[in-house]
């Protein structure tokens, strides 16, 4: 094996590591903003005990791969803003619980009034547009994170 090899699959192991990284980042993020959000499904879950903690589950798993890309601009939504910024966590604890209560609470009731666990797969699809929408939401009520360096990623 040559050096050149050798750094090819080095570079592919650090560029997993790097993914898996922003996913675990992405994961505390979302698991720590949405904490108000949990706990109104949590608390709301009883009408439909299955189909509300499956959309739960499917929206905590797609929205913690959706953060990862969109603030890694894999997907280009639009710059986001710092993880640690304090001036827009109460933005995103609104916003990402909100996210959460519509992707696990309003899907897995809407499946069980259409009658099929399958729609519950819905909860990922809001999630992910939710957190695609949340760069705009936040030039609405903070501007351009562009603009303001201790923002930006």
């Amino acid at each position: 094996m040559t050096d050149a090899d050798d750094q090819g699959t080095s570079g592919t192991v650090r560029s997993l590591l790097d993914w898996l990284e922003r996913i675990f980042f992405a994961g505390v993020e979302l698991s720590v903003l949405a904490t108000p959000g949990y706990l109104a499904v949590f608390l709301l879950q009883y009408r439909h005990p299955d189909a509300i903690p499956m959309a739960g589950l499917m929206a905590l798993a797609v929205g913690c791969a959706s953060i990862a890309v969109f603030r890694h601009r894999t997907i280009d939504v639009g710059k986001w803003p710092r993880r640690g910024e304090l001036r827009s966590a109460p933005l995103r604890v609104v916003y990402f619980s909100t996210v959460f209560f519509l992707a696990s609470w309003g899907v897995g009731t809407a499946a069980m009034a259409i009658g099929s666990y399958w729609y519950t797969l819905g909860g990922g699809v809001v999630i992910a547009l939710g957190m695609a929408a949340f760069p705009a939401v936040y030039r609405v009520v903070h501007g351009d994170p562009t603009t303001n360096p201790a923002a930006t990623i």
